[in-house]
């Protein structure tokens, strides 16, 4: 008997060349503030300028970059304001995504979330923080797209960037981090979820603040590094 498989879904060019600019940034290979040229990461990644261009957007309606029309594009670099701003709309819309995911969870739908999981436990152990902020990239992705509210999922994307927010502080180094225990913390979302929505909404606000606090300290890590530099030259 043949075992019904799962569609492979298409990724289009333009999501590739996300993921990769996305990849950069998470690996530092494109720092917080820094200049992006078109026709470099055209050239760099062997597609047409058109292609990054509509990834760009893409990034810039993420809040990942600011694409100025007709001037320049630049890696976001957040202040501790914005920090504070992106995550008082996280913790209004997304334990709301969450509570819609959870009633709307299927069994197939928690494979694609605990799949995010395993990917953030393996690149924990392995150290490849670029893996492991794709993973829980695409974990938040999927349980916007499990919500199955087109409202709600385009409102999600505007704060796409706030589970990697403290590298676009500018100092990763700076901060010591158990990204073992934030891949549980995502793996308690998924327990959450199958208990009820209730539950997975009020898990999710408890994790969004300890989220906050630790992109938070990262600024103030970076902002300390910044006038020992200052003091030091």
């Amino acid at each position: 008997m043949l075992v019904p498989m799962k569609p492979i879904l298409a990724v289009t060019k333009v999501e590739q060349v996300r993921r990769a600019i996305l990849g950069m940034i998470f690996d530092r290979s494109l720092a917080a503030g820094q200049r992006l040229l078109e026709a470099k990461l055209a050239a760099q990644l062997q597609v047409s300028q058109a292609t990054v261009n509509a990834a760009l957007q893409d990034l810039h309606a993420q809040g990942v970059v600011t694409k100025l029309l007709n001037r320049s594009t630049n890696v976001n670099r957040y202040t501790q304001r914005e920090i504070d701003q992106l995550f008082s709309v996280r913790m209004v819309l997304e334990p709301v995504a969450t509570a819609a995911a959870a009633r709307a969870l299927t069994p197939e739908g928690k494979r694609a979330l605990l799949e995010q999981v395993e990917q953030m436990r393996w690149a924990a152990r392995s150290n490849d923080l670029s893996r492991f902020c794709l993973a829980d990239y695409q974990f938040h992705q999927e349980v916007y797209r499990l919500s199955d509210n087109s409202f709600l999922i385009q409102a999600c994307q505007a704060i796409a960037a706030a589970p990697f927010a403290y590298i676009l502080c500018g100092l990763v180094s700076a901060l010591p981090t158990d990204y073992g225990s934030l891949a549980e913390d995502h793996a308690e979302i998924v327990a959450a979820m199958e208990r009820s929505p209730e539950a997975a909404a009020a898990l999710t606000a408890e994790r969004i603040e300890g989220w906050r606090l630790h992109s938070a300290h990262a600024l103030e890590a970076l902002t300390e590094y910044e006038i020992t530099t200052a003091n030091a030259s």
